[in-house]
């Protein structure tokens, strides 16, 4: 709930786990929002280029009113599969960005220079040579063999509109007598690990405690794998379960 102690709004979109992406009618909605109660935004955008089907990714900052009280989260990882960089960026107005930089000093002790001169040098050629609609459109291509395994293994999936995770239901699965007193999506997740071959994470870790249990028949699949990882995990779980 929105207090007089509230100063900030988070939302990511696309989301992560869920894949769900805000429309621009909510996306108004909550900018409606932040500027009726004269909040700032974080608005963590690291899935953008990957949305898929009639789904658009609109960048909140761009509505009316809220450029001045935006931040946007980017970052080449997830853009340009190269997370172990540990490269992103924020977008935001002069004050905030100096706000910003101003906390950030303190943060990490030094950063990979030659890096992110790739990362620059990756965006400059990126729009020119048509990799933006190429990523989008492998991901996809990922997205749907994984969603008919799935569905193929008796795994209901969801089908997600952006990013590359997919949450399944579990409910059908017998819960494993791990006796480690962790939610029942981790024990599936790790029995889905050790004994099927395929690696699931448990979704409730994104969860507050109080809502863990929103969580606890589902497990989250990721795409972002070659055409045989995925193919050899169809196999598994189809031959397994």
């Amino acid at each position: 709930a929105i207090t007089p102690k509230t100063k900030l709004l988070v939302i990511n979109t696309p989301l992560n786990p869920v894949g769900k992406v805000y429309s621009r009618d909510e996306l108004q909605a909550i900018a409606d929002l932040v500027i009726r109660h004269d909040l700032l935004l974080l608005s963590d955008e690291v899935y953008e280029w990957m949305v898929y089907g009639d789904a658009e990714h609109v960048r909140i900052a761009t509505l009316p009113g809220m450029w001045e009280r935006t931040i946007t989260l980017g970052s080449a990882g997830k853009t340009f599969s190269v997370t172990g960089w540990k490269i992103g960026w924020a977008i935001a107005p002069r004050p905030l960005a100096h706000a910003i930089l101003m906390a950030h000093q303190w943060i990490p002790f030094c950063v990979a220079t030659p890096l992110q001169e790739a990362v620059g040098i990756a965006f400059e050629q990126a729009g020119p040579r048509g990799y933006f609609d190429d990523l989008r459109n492998m991901y996809q291509q990922k997205r749907d063999k994984l969603l008919t395994a799935l569905t193929a293994a008796g795994l209901p999936p969801m089908t997600p509109d952006g990013s590359y995770f997919i949450l399944v239901d579990t409910t059908h699965l017998p819960t494993p007598g791990s006796g480690s007193g962790d939610p029942r999506d981790y024990d599936i997740c790790r029995w889905l690990t050790g004994e099927i071959g395929v690696a699931a994470i448990p979704p409730s870790a994104f969860y507050s405690a109080a809502h863990a249990h929103l969580a606890k028949d589902l497990a989250r699949f990721c795409f972002c794998k070659t055409d045989g990882v995925l193919d050899e995990a169809a196999r598994r779980l189809q031959d397994n379960l």
